[in-house]
């Protein structure tokens, strides 16, 4: 009896570092981080991309015949060089002037919003079938599936607008939809076999920093491939090969659990052994208890509070991630060079803050400063009151004030990456042993978020004047105070009753 309670004592005490050259947990943390890159690089720029393949003066100029009451002007990248930076330029903006990248093809505002939107609705679509899928067989062979669908959907996507023209990207986003729906319930799975719970808050701010590296990355790139003679279809060929260069390492280096991993030492084995819920969880399953508690899970305030802010969450993705490089060529008039410089800004803050609190997080809960709990409602109540207030000045800007539209998109941003140690964190945290049902609910309703964002933004801008864009940003104000407000109230980063790694861990102490 002595020499078991001794034994049980050793591994308590077990440390192993995180953050280290030899922790083949971050091993797979920096594999996921560049996967979730991959994805933002092949999926997100659309924003950008539209603009350097659409021709904004004739598109203008539809809608002009179909408003006639709206006074529109125009003016070519070449004339705004000129311009560039000038009063009058800022000036003509106000009155409705229209930037032109030279892009080649006509697709109106609302065709737009369609190529956009699909691919939400390819995630929205497979989001629950993704969960199911991952709580029953290899997340690490379906992560594999989902970037491997997105880089043959991107690779194809400029053959099938040359010969569908619209239709042939909305087929193409489509599909990435498809292939987004199997990652982030993959990750999510893949995780939690691997990540302590005081862990993740710096796990999910490394592993989400992808998104990041692909902005500040892939915005100036697809800025300088757009102003370069290469053309628009050399962003697609150039997103696609990281894919192919993922999936290539991702089958050599990873495995699902440490259990059957290689290259790992014998003390983080037992390490995570001890530490990883899900891990002890799997050795005594039972069918019985793989089965959803779906009526607990649906009474759950902490399980409902995930669920809004991850339509938050999906609405910020969508105007971050896409629509930024849009605002800054509608309401500031910037060249396409400058833009992709802007653009990237905002996701520099991100990483810095969200890498920064998500280390600040795990360090106070080891310290027993702050619980788990506390720590969730302190990272999202701070994330979407700042991003609120941020909006708000955000709506009083215009081509006159380009820096303090960047510092405010950038405190956007930043404010954002705090939600990672918030609503995330609690996601991974309130039930790991129905993490993939968890995950696709969240997804599959949290893409209303997505789908609504290009809809919104549709219904208020016709030629993206500064006043069409300040009811939008208006909106997203009430939007994430009320997300601020009912997380803060009813969210939680602790194990819930209802999940049976807490009934394990309850039973075997």
């Amino acid at each position: 009896m002595k020499a078991a309670e001794e034994n049980v004592k050793m591994v308590e005490s077990l440390e192993h570092p995180f953050i280290h050259i030899r922790s083949r947990r971050l091993h797979v943390v920096i594999m996921l981080m560049f996967a979730f890159f991959c994805l933002c690089q092949m999926t997100a720029p659309m924003g950008m991309s539209l603009s350097c393949m659409l021709n904004s003066t004739a598109i203008a100029a539809q809608t002009l015949e179909t408003n006639q009451h709206n006074n529109i002007s125009f003016m070519s990248e070449a004339a705004q060089d000129l311009l560039n930076n000038s009063t009058g330029t800022c000036v003509a903006l106000k009155d409705g002037l229209v930037m032109d990248y030279g892009g080649e093809f006509v697709w109106s505002v609302d065709w737009q919003g369609y190529v956009v939107v699909s691919m939400f609705i390819g995630g929205f679509i497979f989001s629950y079938p993704a969960g199911f899928a991952v709580d029953r067989y290899s997340a690490r062979h379906l992560l594999s599936f989902s970037i491997a669908v997105c880089t043959s959907a991107t690779l194809l996507l400029p053959i099938l607008v040359y010969f569908f023209d619209v239709y042939g990207a909305i087929i193409a986003r489509f599909f990435m939809g498809i292939g987004e729906a199997f990652l982030v319930p993959s990750l999510n799975s893949i995780v939690t076999r691997w990540i302590p719970l005081h862990e993740k808050s710096l796990a999910a701010s490394l592993f989400t920093a992808g998104n990041q590296v692909s902005g500040i990355i892939g915005n100036p790139l697809i800025a300088n491939i757009c102003a370069s003679s290469l053309g628009w279809q050399a962003i697609f060929y150039i997103s696609g090969l990281f894919g192919i260069v993922w999936l290539i390492l991702w089958h050599t280096t990873v495995r699902n659990s440490p259990q059957n991993t290689k290259w790992i030492k014998d003390v983080e084995l037992d390490y995570l052994s001890y530490h990883v819920p899900m891990s002890r969880k799997r050795t005594i399953a039972t069918q019985k208890e793989s089965i959803t508690p779906w009526a607990d899970m649906f009474k759950s305030s902490a399980f409902w509070a995930i669920i809004y802010s991850s339509i938050m969450g999906n609405m910020m993705i969508a105007i971050i991630f896409v629509y930024i490089p849009v605002y800054f060529k509608d309401v500031l008039g910037l060249q396409v060079k400058n833009n992709g410089f802007y653009s990237a800004m905002p996701s520099l803050s991100n990483l810095i803050t969200k890498i920064f609190w998500g280390y600040l997080m795990d360090k106070l809960k080891q310290k027993k400063i702050l619980t788990a709990n506390a720590s969730v409602k302190l990272s999202q109540g701070l994330s979407m009151f700042g991003i609120a207030a941020s909006f708000y000045f955000l709506r009083f800007m215009d081509c006159s004030t380009p820096i303090t539209s960047l510092i405010l998109f950038s405190a956007v941003s930043g404010f954002f990456g705090l939600s990672i140690s918030g609503f995330y964190t609690s996601l991974l945290s309130i039930a790991p042993s129905h993490i993939g049902t968890l995950t696709s609910l969240g997804t599959v309703i949290g893409f209303l978020g997505r789908v609504g964002t290009p809809l919104l933004i549709s219904f208020f801008k016709t030629t993206g004047t500064a006043e069409e864009w300040s009811n939008v940003l208006l909106v997203y104000v009430f939007a994430s105070a009320s997300c601020g407000l009912i997380f803060v109230l009813w969210g939680s980063g602790d194990v819930q009753p209802w999940d049976h790694s807490r009934k394990f861990s309850s039973q075997g102490q």
